[in-house]
C-alpha cells in the first residue's frame, strides 16, 4: 500500500520553470554536420580532460576529510558480542 502511495506521489510531481528556452535551428548539409559533430566531440573530450583532475582532487579531499572525522582507533571495526 505504501509503495502505491509513493508511486502516485511521483506521478504528481510537477516541474515549473520561469523562462522559456528557445534556440535557433539551422539546416546543415551532411559535410557541415560531420564537421560540427567532430568539433563537438573534440570540445567534449577537452572538457573531460579538464574535469577529471578536478573531480579526482575533490574526491581526494573528501576522502581525507572523512578519515579525519573517523573516530581514533586501530582501524578495525568493533567486534560483535
Amino acid at each position: 500500500m505504501e509503495k502505491e502511495k509513493q508511486a502516485l506521489e511521483k506521478n504528481k510531481t510537477v516541474y515549473k520553470t520561469g523562462e522559456i528556452i528557445t534556440t535557433k535551428v539551422y539546416k546543415v548539409n551532411p559535410e557541415q554536420k560531420e564537421e560540427l559533430d567532430r568539433l563537438s566531440a573534440e570540445k567534449l573530450e577537452k572538457l573531460r580532460e579538464e574535469a577529471i583532475p578536478k573531480i579526482r582532487e575533490r574526491y581526494e579531499q573528501l576522502v581525507k576529510l572523512r578519515r579525519q572525522q573517523q573516530p581514533k582507533g586501530d582501524g578495525q571495526p568493533p567486534a560483535k558480542k
